[in-house]
């Protein structure tokens, strides 16, 4: 299967456009066409649909996706050992993360190691432990900065607990109290991220047998932040987030004491890209 095909596909899908595809990758959208038409050929099946909102993938396209992203790692891993090899050390590494993680880890991580090695470029995705989760599986990233999921099967370096605190409207009851006991969320209004996306609250709450009152679901931890605010319930988010959003509302910490175990997910840490073992290094010696 060509590499420049494949590379091309991606590119379509992720702009929705063999027109943007294009233009980012050098090619006019002919030849775009083309090579895509020459793909679905190769494969003998069609991988997209064409709609007035883009082009999407056919659902033999979707089953195929994770192969293909799986390929361009291999292609990405042989030309980052041929480059380490010649002692040019360039590459690309796809990281997928917590919008905390981000802010909080990777820039001063990204700046030595940058100083040393700047020929190997960063390719940071934001998103939640669900996320990260299915993009580490599809090959979409080659690490995620995530929580630990004990469901899930790719190898996990701790790096450090953030705490989970009670976050609650001015003027709750609640604030009140030194700490919260979790059990006093059973019926109470709740605001919680979605559980397709959540590796963290809904398991919390589950082990202690708590049923919340869920008014609101969603993934963006400033959303759920904002609805407390405006009192429309309470909930329960990571310190690390909460330390970057000083909003209006008020945190305490929950009885009994309860955390998310931050830290590195890898596909397998015996199957590691040049620049991933590099990254891995830089990891250990700025945060373990």
């Amino acid at each position: 299967m060509d590499l420049k095909k494949c590379e091309v596909l991606l590119t379509a899908i992720h702009l929705g456009s063999f027109t943007k595809a294009g233009e980012k990758l050098g090619y006019t959208q002919s030849g775009i066409t083309q090579m895509m038409k020459s793909l679905e050929t190769e494969v003998g099946f069609p991988l997209f649909y064409k709609g007035h909102k883009g082009v999407s993938l056919t659902p033999e396209g979707e089953a195929l996706l994770p192969s293909i992203r799986a390929l361009l790692f291999s292609n990405e891993t042989v030309n980052q050992e041929i480059s380490f090899l010649k002692g040019l050390k360039k590459g690309t590494l796809r990281i997928g993360t917590y919008v905390s993680c981000s802010i909080h880890w990777l820039p001063h991580i990204i700046r030595r190691f940058q100083a040393d090695y700047p020929g190997i470029i960063f390719q940071i995705m934001e998103g939640s432990g669900g996320e990260i989760s299915r993009w580490l599986e599809d090959f979409t990233v080659d690490i995620g900065l995530t929580s630990f999921q004990k469901d899930k099967s790719y190898d996990f370096i701790h790096v450090e607990q953030d705490p989970l605190l009670a976050v609650l409207p001015k003027g709750h009851p609640y604030t009140e109290l030194d700490k919260v006991p979790i059990e006093l969320f059973e019926n109470q209004p709740f605001i919680i991220y979605d559980r397709v996306n959540d590796a963290d609250i809904h398991p919390l709450l589950e082990k202690a047998g708590i049923t919340p009152d869920i008014k609101f679901t969603g993934k963006n931890d400033y959303s759920i932040a904002s609805m407390v605010e405006h009192g429309l319930g309470v909930s329960i988010m990571p310190q690390l987030f909460l330390s970057l959003y000083h909003g209006d509302y008020v945190t305490r910490p929950l009885l009994p004491k309860s955390y998310r175990n931050l830290g590195i997910a890898l596909r397998s840490a015996k199957d590691l890209s040049p620049a991933m073992k590099l990254f891995l290094h830089y990891v250990r010696k700025n945060l373990l």
